[in-house]
């Protein structure tokens, strides 16, 4: 039972970054029907840019601020040179050119860090010990990272005017422009708010998890696996199939084989796009006209 739930947190923390990164896929998504490929590289980004601010001496605090707001930049610059300038962009153009920005990071990043991973400095804190099962304060920085940035998101998009006229300027666009809402301006700040909580997934996770310039298309890819959990469009469904996917792959990894955790996410992808392609979301959202 100590194994079991030993997995267990270990699983959840894990899944609290795939979440981070669904809640980032599914605010472009919803927005400007983009699917980002290049989301799980702005975590990446962000930890191996926060590790060098520290390596060059800037406190843990300070080089993560920087991280945060480079890469928030870093996208809406991406948004500005390279989605905004398609006109007629359709989803799967949208993954097209986004994989081109992902390659085009990746060599970036190989280039100034080199092959090698990284490691962040663990965050202050100290390890939990409940009952047996041992939890490090790393993961529950993750865990906090996933209910604060996650959940603000989330409240976000569904609380305030601005979060709503987001999502109506991606419904209606026209209805959009003539009350005064520009989807330009909503792009960008989706893409915004994409990639800040990328970098946040990809700093918290760093001091456990490497650095690698390699491991982001892989992270982005399971983070769509729990967006597409969620349909795409809720990020509570998404972020619950995060979480489950975590858990899961931990089992696997623990029970099973190491060498299985990276094929669970994609079987369960083929899964649900078999059988339930809206994903968790247990009814249809209603639009109306």
């Amino acid at each position: 039972m100590t194994d079991f739930l030993q997995l267990t947190v270990a699983g959840l923390s894990q899944g609290s970054v795939y979440a981070l990164l669904a809640v980032g896929l599914i605010a472009t998504y919803t927005v400007r029907h983009v699917v980002n490929i290049a989301q799980g590289d702005y975590a990446t980004l962000a930890g191996l840019g926060s590790i060098s601010l520290v390596t060059a001496g800037l406190p843990l605090p300070v080089a993560i601020l920087i991280a945060l707001v480079s890469v928030t930049l870093a996208s809406v610059l991406i948004e500005r040179l390279v989605i905004s300038r398609v006109k007629n962009l359709t989803t799967l153009v949208s993954i097209i050119l986004t994989l081109g920005v992902s390659t085009l990071l990746q060599a970036i990043m190989l280039l100034i860090w080199g092959a090698e991973g990284k490691r962040l400095p663990a965050f202050p804190g100290s390890d939990l010990n409940l009952g047996g099962v041992s939890i490090r304060s790393q993961e529950l920085w993750m865990l906090g990272a996933l209910v604060v940035v996650g959940g603000g998101v989330l409240l976000f998009y569904e609380k305030t005017r601005w979060g709503k006229a987001l999502r109506a300027s991606a419904e209606q666009p026209v209805a959009a422009r003539i009350v005064g809402i520009s989807p330009a301006v909503a792009s960008v700040i989706a893409f915004a708010i994409a990639g800040f909580v990328g970098a946040a997934a990809g700093v918290v996770s760093s001091p456990i998890y490497l650095s690698i310039w390699s491991g982001g298309l892989l992270l982005g890819l399971k983070g769509f696996v729990a967006a597409v959990l969620g349909g795409l469009v809720s990020f509570r469904a998404a972020i619950v199939g995060a979480l489950l996917l975590g858990i899961i792959e931990s089992y696997v990894a623990g029970y099973v084989a190491s060498g299985w955790k990276d094929a669970v996410a994609f079987f369960i992808l083929i899964i649900v796009l078999i059988i339930r392609p809206a994903g968790l979301v247990l009814r249809p959202n209603a639009v109306r006209v």
